[in-house]
């Protein structure tokens, strides 16, 4: 499976206190709901240059069944997303070898100014998704799990476009009574990275 597409996203932390009351809420409306058990793995060079450069190179484990290569470059307008499906061959071939798949990840990864040998993996994230799909958008809420901490986000993936996802990201912020930070949000990896970098120089 080899795919490229536009995601229009926008997020917020949110509390231990508030996911679990979000969660409870959607859970009662759907109680067979499941949720989503991910693992990622994040890939950067060792002084971080697809990191310090808007970028995110990730192989996603979902549900420990199947697996797929992403690399996210960062937008105003919306991230475009690449992504390679990964056999469980190529999987075990990444993570243990470094060696990347033949695909689109791969073509985009050698127009950097970086060979393919050195990407590696930084760190790793588990994260347990709650997805709720509604016609022109998808609502996310996440617990995530990566070096000795545990945080939680709502994000909003829209069809229609940014602005549509930072309407819709408001209206749930008055819906759950959250705080809309005048701080910029920090995704996932860039969060993950942080705190497996702290860890080292501590040690």
């Amino acid at each position: 499976m080899i795919k490229t597409q536009k995601e229009y996203e926008t997020r917020l932390m949110l509390t231990e206190e508030q996911y679990f009351f979000i969660v409870t809420y959607y859970m009662n409306i759907q109680p067979n709901k499941h949720f989503l058990q991910n693992t990622n793995h994040y890939f950067d060079t060792d002084d971080l240059y697809l990191r310090d450069h808007h970028m995110t190179l990730r192989v996603r484990i979902i549900n420990d069944v199947k697996s797929e290569l992403t690399l996210k470059i960062k937008g105003k307008n919306g991230d475009d997303e690449i992504t390679d499906g990964l056999s469980p061959k190529e999987q075990e071939l990444l993570l243990e070898q470094n060696i990347f798949p033949y695909g689109q990840v791969r073509n985009r990864l050698m127009l950097l100014p970086y060979p393919l040998d050195k990407y590696h993996r930084i760190t790793s994230l588990y994260n347990r998704r709650l997805e709720i799909e509604f016609d022109d958008y998808t609502l996310v809420v996440d617990k995530n799990t990566y070096e000795d901490e545990v945080d939680y986000n709502l994000e909003i993936e829209s069809k229609l476009g940014i602005d549509h996802a930072k309407e819709l990201l408001i209206e749930y912020a008055k819906k759950f009574n959250l705080t809309l930070s005048k701080e910029k949000y920090i995704g996932k990896a860039r969060r993950a990275i942080a705190a497996t970098l702290k860890k080292l120089n501590n040690n």
